[in-house]
C-alpha cells in the first residue's frame, strides 16, 4: 500500500505510523501502540492528540486508563473536505488583500528593471505576463532569432503563446530571417492568424527580441535558453525605432 498519499494530504510520518498501528490493533493502550508503531512513548500521546484533532482517532477512559481506537478511514474524506474549506477561506482572505499587496509591490519597483530568466519555464513566466498586460488591439513586436532544427519544444511553446495572443485580439508584427520564410509562413500565416503581420530580412542571429509596452525581452538560444527581461520605456522605445527602421525596408 502506498502510504505516501497520506503525507500529501498533511499527515506526518509519525501520524501515519501510529494510525496504521491502530488499524492493526483496534482498541489499544499507549504501550500497545508504542510497540506496534515503533514510535517512542514520549511522542505517542502528542501524535494521538493530533490524530484526534484530524478526526482519525478516538480517545476515551476505561478503568481510569486512556484507550485509543481508530475512526473509520472514510473519515479521511471528511478531513479532506475540511482542508478544502480551509483553503477556500485562505484564498478568499488572500484575494481580499491582493490589491494592497500589488500596490505595494508596484510602488517599490524601480523605473528600470533587468532580470535574467532561464529555460522554457522562465520564458513562460515572461510571455504569460505579456498576454496579461496587452489589451485587444495592442501590438507585440518580434525580431525572430534563427533557431536550430532541434528546437521543436521552443516552437511548440511560441505557438501556444501566439494562439493566446490571437484569442485575446493582440496584434503581432514579426520580422524573421529570409531563410525561415516557409517555416514561419506555415506556423504564423496571416490566413491562420489574422492579427499577425510578418516580414523578412537578411538577418541571422541566435538572439530573438520581443518588444511590448515598456518591456523588452531578449532571448538567447543555445544549449540553454536565457531570457533578458528589461522594463524600461527608454530601452523599449530604442528597440522600437530599430524595429520600425527594419520594417520599412522589408517586404512581406
Amino acid at each position: 500500500m502506498d502510504k505516501g498519499v497520506l503525507k500529501e494530504i498533511g499527515l506526518t510520518d509519525g501520524e501515519i505510523k501510529v494510525y496504521f498501528a491502530l488499524l492493526e490493533l483496534g482498541d489499544s493502550t499507549r504501550g500497545d501502540i508504542v510497540q506496534e508503531s515503533g514510535i517512542s512513548g514520549s511522542k505517542v500521546y502528542e501524535i494521538l492528540e493530533r490524530l484526534q484533532e484530524k478526526g482519525l482517532v478516538s480517545i476515551y477512559l476505561k478503568d481510569k486508563i486512556k484507550h485509543f481506537k481508530p475512526i473509520s478511514p472514510k473519515q479521511i474524506i471528511n478531513y479532506l473536505d475540511d482542508k478544502k474549506m480551509q483553503i477556500k477561506d485562505i484564498e478568499s482572505q488572500v484575494n481580499s488583500i491582493l490589491p494592497d499587496l500589488l500596490s505595494k509591490f508596484n510602488s517599490s519597483k524601480e523605473d528600470q528593471e533587468v532580470e535574467l530568466m532561464s529555460g522554457l519555464k522562465g520564458m513562460e513566466i515572461i510571455f504569460r505576463e505579456q498576454v496579461d498586460l496587452l489589451s485587444k488591439g495592442e501590438v507585440c513586436y518580434v525580431i525572430g532569432g534563427s533557431r536550430s532544427s532541434d528546437s521543436e519544444p521552443v516552437e511548440d511553446f511560441f505557438q501556444k503563446i501566439h494562439v493566446m495572443r490571437e484569442k485575446k485580439g493582440i496584434k503581432t508584427k514579426m520580422l524573421y530571417n529570409m531563410i525561415e520564410r516557409k517555416k514561419v509562413f506555415d506556423l504564423y500565416s496571416s490566413k491562420k492568424y489574422p492579427g499577425t503581420s510578418t516580414r523578412y530580412i537578411e538577418h541571422s542571429s541566435p538572439v530573438a527580441i520581443n518588444v511590448f509596452k515598456d518591456r523588452t525581452v531578449i532571448i538567447i538560444f543555445g544549449k540553454k535558453i536565457s531570457s533578458i527581461y528589461i522594463k524600461s520605456s527608454d530601452v523599449a522605445n530604442s528597440f522600437m525605432e530599430y524595429f520600425n527602421l527594419l520594417w520599412k525596408n522589408t517586404k512581406n
